[in-house]
């Protein structure tokens, strides 16, 4: 089946395209995670579906060479006997058009819209996407790809995750046209309440249309430990290695708490430019032997680590969901977590039950006594109720009903 050819054996559901800047493969297997689950979470409900991934390429900084770059691959993948045309990769269920966009590195992000969206209009027949539903995630790519390539009479859809947002909104040029974004779609959609807010308070002619639905988890995949948690003694973080993850005062707290405790450890599960740092620190400290950090890891095995650590620790000071957070409680691990935005959504009502929440802008000191006050409270948390209420929330099963039904154009 070729990336134009959507039609399905069913004709009763429609056939969707999703757009998305991040999407897990050879060059990153770990980006966009959250868009594949979301995929999976809706096939059910749909015909064929087709993924466009408009990956950024990054040319050299300087104008001229990057000019010569981008023309030379223009004419690699678009020209009329292309020498690499982009081609669908057939899935289970869907196809995977991955296009190349040749980016600038620190353009503005109206610019880096603008060549996402040239780069698919060049990639497809006709420069339309060919879909019944087309739902774009983040809304300057996605969503701007999604809104413009649309065929007449299709619904559009789009889904904002990204933590830069205040950052998109504050360019004039990329603020327009993230208002049009809106206007001209069928429906918006942010993954948490704090996106929503923040979309609310510079679109407020626009808040009727903006909708909460969250990420979907694949949380049928993710088993229920084996045995329930009778300590807090392995530490687990999982993330990118960056300032505002809070994982050089994550360490810090960790190095108090191993003075009362030597048999304490502590994984840090992620790459990012920390990495060097935090291997140093924990040299000087003493805690090479207590503190490990592997870089990133597939999926499969963050399952695995879930189920032989202890306690989950991130210290972030802004997150838009927090999947690991809602993997983490759902495969029975308890929490310590900021109230940084998406964890405090998607644990509220059972923070009691699933670990403990920090405020954001907490010491060392807090982060320690918060563990240890924790400590005490571990017989009183319920983890498999937890579990049900994250399984009810943000399931895959229990997202994809909702998305199916903006498609379907269900009143909700």
């Amino acid at each position: 089946m070729s990336s134009t050819d959507m039609s399905s054996t069913d004709m009763s559901k429609p056939r969707l395209a999703v757009v998305t800047p991040w999407y897990p493969g050879a060059n990153n297997p770990f980006a966009g995670s959250f868009v594949q689950s979301a995929v999976e979470a809706v096939r059910p409900h749909v015909g064929h579906v087709l993924v466009i991934h408009a990956e950024d390429w990054p040319t050299p900084g300087d104008r001229v060479s990057s000019h010569l770059v981008r023309t030379a691959l223009r004419h690699l993948v678009t020209g009329p006997r292309p020498a690499v045309p982009p081609r669908p990769a057939h899935l289970a269920g869907e196809d995977l058009l991955r296009v190349p966009a040749p980016v600038v590195p620190r353009r503005d992000y109206a610019s880096h819209a603008v060549t996402h969206e040239a780069a698919v209009r060049a990639a497809l027949p006709e420069g339309v996407i060919d879909a019944d539903v087309v739902h774009g995630h983040v809304g300057t790519y996605g969503g701007w790809v999604a809104t413009r390539l649309a065929r007449p009479g299709a619904k559009v859809f789009v889904t904002e995750h990204a933590t830069f947002l205040n950052r998109i909104l504050a360019q004039p040029r990329a603020r327009q046209m993230y208002g049009q974004v809106i206007e001209r779609c069928t429906g918006f959609f942010c993954v948490s309440s704090v996106l929503r807010e923040r979309l609310v308070a510079a679109f407020p002619q626009h808040a009727d249309k903006i909708a909460v639905v969250p990420n979907a988890v694949a949380l049928e995949r993710m088993p229920l430990r084996p045995k329930p948690v009778t300590e807090l003694r392995r530490w687990l973080y999982i993330g990118r290695l960056l300032p505002h993850k809070g994982v050089e005062r994550l360490l810090e707290a960790f190095a108090v708490a191993a003075l009362d405790d030597p048999t304490l450890e502590l994984t840090m599960l992620g790459g990012g430019r920390l990495h060097k740092k935090l291997e140093q620190r924990a040299a000087e400290l003493g805690l090479s032997g207590q503190v490990h950090l592997p870089g990133p890891v597939p999926h499969e095995e963050v399952v695995r680590h879930l189920h032989d650590h202890d306690l989950l620790v991130h210290l972030s000071e802004y997150e838009t969901f927090g999947m690991t957070v809602v993997e983490a409680v759902a495969a029975g691990m308890p929490a310590l977590v900021t109230r940084c935005g998406g964890p405090e959504e998607t644990l509220k009502g059972i923070e009691a039950i699933a670990g403990a929440t920090l405020p954001v802008g907490h010491g060392v000191a807090e982060v320690v006594s918060a563990y240890r006050d924790l400590v005490g409270r571990l017989p009183e948390l319920d983890l498999e109720r937890a579990r049900e209420v994250m399984t009810a929330r943000y399931s895959q099963k229990a997202v994809g009903s909702v998305l199916a039904k903006y498609y379907m154009g269900v009143p909700q």
